[in-house]
């Protein structure tokens, strides 16, 4: 028996990386998913993996940063299962890490429709669908991210994005507790495939600075997206979250440790 048996997930930029693992967590606790991301190929892929796992699965292509994709996308879903218990914000195009000089405002306005855009659009659209849930209720996971509450060099659009991110959803965690509707943000370090094959593309500067973020922590190593990450997801989408909203979880070995 799986942790989140026969809930309904909607969960974001599911082709690779942080998604994906995700996506496959919650399918061998016993979700059913809806996932997207633009890249339909690799998208088929995790269904497939999915699928294997017992899990009932909607794929489509999706662009979180248009509005009437994201519209399609939740009607769709809720035309398949008939409702949503959990929503988990995941997907995010982050621009190359740079000084804050060399940043656009462009830079910006990518990461910003991207990341509290996106998640904004996502909990109004899936809000009719979650409400009022009998027991332990609906459950949305937003991601942000410990660069942000750092405040790292080089992330200066990626760090306001994310903090939008995690005010809003204290803002709508007080609000959406009537409805039985906890809302969560969850601060991630998993060394995805994207994160490693993205290295290569940035200077010799930036890419030492990712490579030690990803490593500083007490464990002195870079945390697993399938084993060290998704199964938080998995605890904030289960019923044993019940009594959790409003809160902001580092999932990163402890690279952030204060009172």
């Amino acid at each position: 028996m799986g942790k989140i048996d026969g809930k309904v997930v909607l969960i974001t930029g599911c082709s690779t990386g942080l998604g994906k693992q995700q996506a496959i967590r919650m399918a061998e606790e016993g979700a059913n998913l809806a996932i997207c991301a633009r890249n339909m190929d690799k998208l088929n892929e995790t269904k497939r993996i999915c699928e294997e796992a017992g899990a009932e699965v909607l794929a489509m292509s999706v662009d979180i940063m248009d509005y009437d994709s994201l519209v399609a996308f939740v009607d769709a879903t809720a035309e398949r299962f008939g409702r949503i218990d959990v929503l988990v914000n995941n997907a995010h195009t982050i621009t190359i890490p740079k000084p804050f000089l060399d940043k656009t405002i462009e830079d910006l306005d990518v990461e910003m429709k991207s990341s509290v855009y996106a998640y904004w659009h996502l909990m109004k659209l899936c809000f009719p669908h979650m409400r009022d849930r009998e027991g332990a209720g609906a459950s949305i996971v937003n991601f942000a991210s410990e660069a942000a509450v750092m405040g790292d060099s080089l992330y200066a659009p990626y760090a306001a994005a994310k903090e939008a991110v995690r005010g809003l959803s204290r803002v709508v965690a007080r609000e959406w507790g009537q409805y039985n509707i906890r809302v969560n943000t969850l601060c991630p370090n998993g060394m995805t495939e994207n994160a490693s094959g993205g290295l290569t593309s940035l200077s010799e500067e930036a890419r030492a600075h990712v490579q030690a973020a990803f490593i500083n922590n007490p464990f002195r190593r870079a945390g697993s997206p399938y084993e060290d990450v998704a199964p938080v997801t998995v605890f904030l989408a289960s019923d044993d979250s019940r009594w959790i909203t409003g809160q902001n979880i580092h999932a990163d070995g402890g690279a952030l440790i204060n009172a």
